[in-house]
């Protein structure tokens, strides 16, 4: 059984594009009529625009519903009735919001138009990482904490990408575990690891790179991501290795100030920063360790995508990433914050090439058995199917 899904998206870049536009193909390839709702471009997209010509090349339907990250504005007041004439008008079958800012408008958007219509719509909600877990918006973690718990009334089906986000969301009392569906972000992957490359292969500019050890990540500079303790990090490592080169690729909010501490620490010639790349996953290929070192997360992508590439991994261990790196298994984890035991791993990686090379083939072996996008689109439709066979 297949019907009409809407998706509902204010966060046009990175991770939840990637994943959208990976579930839209795969939902249409298998009968599924799906449209989305999301701005033209995110307000804060660092170089990443493509969303839009993306959907169009899908053949997906896109509609206009501008939004903002921020989530008290007049953008986001007005795009609630933009929304329920949408939904209204469009009578889908199901409608999934995808992230915060989503969430908290395409839900309400949902009921009011079942009410005017007569046609309720199921209503599945992805967060993609909760915002209250975040230091990043202070003393409104409470208020969106109890944001989501008030939405999670109207939400017939929360899909979280990770079981530590499903045992987030029943802990807080968002929903109940009756309410949710686990189903992990996928990526897609040939049967054989892309060739590695040397750096300058891939960035011109960076030839001079060519035979250096590199470490790098692919993240938004987010106080979610602690770019600080990356840079803190990349410092510690070549106080032991100054043949080590550093890379970033993205931007953020804090760009200033994570220049400045790369300034402070004397790294300016060892780092490198790249904005939004289309490339992206084909850098993966060429580090030699990829570093990530986020405070929270949903399911990332970067470091499944660095995986899928035979790249070895160091990452904290927190919500989300220790759904995707087992510590000594595929992967290295050391708590949130620890520059010290952080750094060290990223040095026995780089010391010890064997322990490397094991730890990325059975990361890449880990990724195929349990991230892909097959498994995610298959996922997504069986919980579409079963809500729409409860009558």
């Amino acid at each position: 059984m297949t019907g009409r899904v809407l998706h509902v998206l204010e966060a046009t870049i990175g991770g939840t594009k990637r994943h959208l536009l990976d579930l839209a193909a795969g939902l249409s390839a298998d009968g599924w009529d799906v449209e989305v709702a999301c701005p033209r471009a995110r307000d804060e997209n660092h170089g990443d625009v493509s969303f839009w010509d993306d959907l169009a090349k899908l053949g997906v339907t896109a509609h206009e519903a501008p939004m903002r990250r921020q989530p008290l504005n007049g953008t986001n007041a007005r795009a609630l009735p933009r929304l329920v004439h949408l939904i209204r008008r469009g009578r889908y079958d199901v409608i999934h919001a995808q992230s915060s800012i989503a969430g908290a408008l395409a839900r309400p958007a949902a009921r009011i138009a079942g009410l005017l219509s007569g046609h309720q719509p199921k209503v599945v909600y992805s967060p993609h990482g909760f915002a209250f877990l975040s230091e990043e918006w202070g003393r409104r973690r409470r208020a969106f904490l109890t944001t989501e718990r008030t939405l999670g009334r109207l939400t017939d089906r929360l899909i979280a990408v990770s079981p530590t986000e499903s045992e987030q969301a029943i802990g807080a009392g968002i929903v109940p575990r009756r309410k949710v569906a686990v189903v992990p972000n996928g990526v897609v992957s040939s049967t054989s690891p892309p060739p590695r490359r040397p750096i300058g292969d891939v960035v011109p500019e960076l030839a001079s790179w060519n035979g250096a050890p590199l470490v790098g990540t692919v993240a938004r500079m987010l106080a979610q991501k602690d770019p600080l303790t990356w840079v803190r990090v990349a410092a510690r490592v070549a106080e032991q290795r100054s043949d080590v080169r550093f890379l970033w690729i993205w931007g953020g909010d804090m760009e200033v100030e994570v220049r400045l501490e790369v300034e402070r620490l004397g790294l300016t010639d060892h780092l490198r920063f790249l904005s939004h790349r289309e490339d992206a996953r084909e850098i993966l290929a060429s580090l030699d360790v990829f570093l990530l070192t986020s405070l929270f997360e949903g399911l990332p992508y970067s470091p499944i995508e660095a995986l899928a590439r035979e790249t070895p991994v160091v990452a904290t261990d927190v919500a989300g990433t220790r759904d995707v790196v087992t510590h000594e298994a595929n992967g290295l984890l050391a708590p949130a914050g620890d520059v010290d035991g952080l750094a060290a791993y990223v040095v026995r990686l780089l010391k010890d090439s064997e322990t490397a090379r094991r730890l990325g083939r059975r990361g890449r072996q880990d990724v195929l058995d349990r991230f892909s996008v097959e498994r995610m689109v298959a996922g997504t439709a069986r919980v579409y199917q079963e809500l729409l066979h409860v009558h």
